[in-house]
């Protein structure tokens, strides 16, 4: 039981981790693997060919077919056990959740054996939408939290012992007991609901599992461009109706064109008194 092989589904996060072509890229894929070399037999040995290609900071990655088959083999070992453990009913649950500007990523976990080492049950990351891009950081970290606890909800509503979700966000402590929420928020608070959770902040320098399934390099290959979704003559800052048989409105619609506000006022001008279209 405690070395069942996993479905490549459930690690579909790291089995699709693509190949790193930057310095920076191979680092964040090693520094999720290091948090897990205790529980991958001559780590060191494996990651060898990986490791060296940082030696002396180089600026550029000089990717060898020997660096290749050993980020292949380390991408399997993340596959079969030790490294994830089948989940345990009767242990408590901790999911990890974290969130970037292009991606968002969890890893959930159980404590095993003695002196109860955190082990992992599966890992989760995925790309954010349009919309999603666009959201503050603050709900980029919810939608991490939920999106996490909904992939994995088979494991954990309804079980007998509360599971704790960690983030690197303090506000999301405060979650269960906010009174102000915006009405995806109040849909969220309303799923949270089907659970039974604690939320526990931790800073992100220490949240580096699911942080870096979060950062993704091929999470953030489109530019995170604003997208306008409707021109904003449709949507004007301002309303003003004049009526053109008042002279002091006439003097002020002649010098609308030189004035700084011209661009930002949308103004309808009517004999009639109708209103704007």
């Amino acid at each position: 039981h405690q070395r069942v092989k996993m479905d490549t589904l459930m690690v579909q996060a790291v089995t699709k981790w693509p190949q790193p072509s930057t310095v920076k890229e191979l680092q964040s894929f090693l520094g999720f693997a290091n948090f897990h070399r205790c529980f991958i037999r001559n780590y060191s040995t494996v990651a060898s060919p990986l490791t060296s290609l940082l030696k002396g900071k180089p600026t550029k990655l000089r990717w060898t077919e020997e660096a290749n088959r050993a980020f292949v083999s380390l991408k399997e070992k993340f596959t079969s056990a030790p490294i994830l453990k089948h989940p345990d009913p009767s242990l408590p649950f901790i999911v990890e959740v974290d969130a970037s500007n292009c991606g968002i990523g969890a890893v959930l976990s159980q404590r095993h054996g003695q002196p109860g080492k955190l082990h992992p049950c599966a890992l989760f990351s995925r790309k954010l939408t349009s919309a999603e891009q666009n959201y503050d950081v603050g709900n980029k970290e919810l939608l991490s939290m939920k999106a996490a606890i909904k992939e994995w909800r088979h494991w954990l509503e309804g079980v007998t012992q509360l599971f704790q979700v960690i983030t690197d966000h303090k506000n999301l402590e405060y979650i269960k007991g906010a009174k102000r929420l915006n009405p995806r928020q109040a849909r969220w608070a309303l799923f949270f609901t089907r659970f039974q959770f604690t939320v526990t902040n931790r800073p992100g320098s220490k949240n580096s599992k699911a942080d870096a399934l979060s950062r993704r390099h091929d999470l953030s290959t489109e530019p995170l461009n604003p997208k306008r979704i409707l021109p904003p003559t449709i949507l004007p800052i301002s309303w003003r109706r004049f009526n053109v048989n008042n002279n002091r409105n006439r003097h002020l619609l002649t010098a609308l064109p030189i004035s700084s506000m011209y661009p930002k006022v949308c103004v309808h001008v009517s004999c009639s008194g109708s209103t704007p279209p």
